[in-house]
């Protein structure tokens, strides 16, 4: 039951989770240079450290969505964690713009591509949890005409 819609999305949303790694969500303008700002600034030395509960909760939507895609079987709890996984997104993205105030300071502030992933990962994980739904309704349906 792995060749399911939502295994699709699930797995967009893992890869979307490893793309937020490496594409800036803001880039940082001062006087003399410009700076690109990813999650993966985390790891190269950057000195803010707001900006670890961003890369935290990523890794936990990319870890989160490949398990999600093999709990198959119990179709509820998929659901449910499908669910959780639109939070966390959403979440992520609110931390994107309250990180871009906190570092801004003086700083001239451009939004990139990047600080708007986390929600189209959120709209495919929220399609992921629509057809587990419908799955769950589709099976309930048939046990009860036996």
């Amino acid at each position: 039951m792995i060749q399911r819609k939502q295994t699709l999305f699930l797995l967009a949303v893992a890869i979307i989770g490893i793309l937020m790694l490496f594409i800036p969500f803001i880039v940082l303008g001062g006087d003399t240079h410009n700076e690109g700002l990813s999650l993966s600034s985390a790891f190269q030395g950057y000195d803010n450290s707001n900006i670890y509960y961003p890369v935290f909760l990523n890794f936990v939507v990319i870890i989160l969505s490949i398990i999600i895609i093999f709990l198959f079987k119990n179709r509820v709890m998929q659901y449910k964690l499908s669910n959780l996984l639109v939070v966390f997104n959403v979440f992520i993205t609110g931390l994107f713009f309250i990180l871009s105030f906190d570092v801004a300071f003086g700083k001239f502030v451009s939004y990139q591509f990047g600080s708007f992933l986390p929600i189209i990962s959120a709209i495919f994980a929220y399609l992921a949890a629509h057809f587990i739904k419908k799955d769950e309704q589709l099976v309930r349906s048939a046990d009860r005409i036996r």
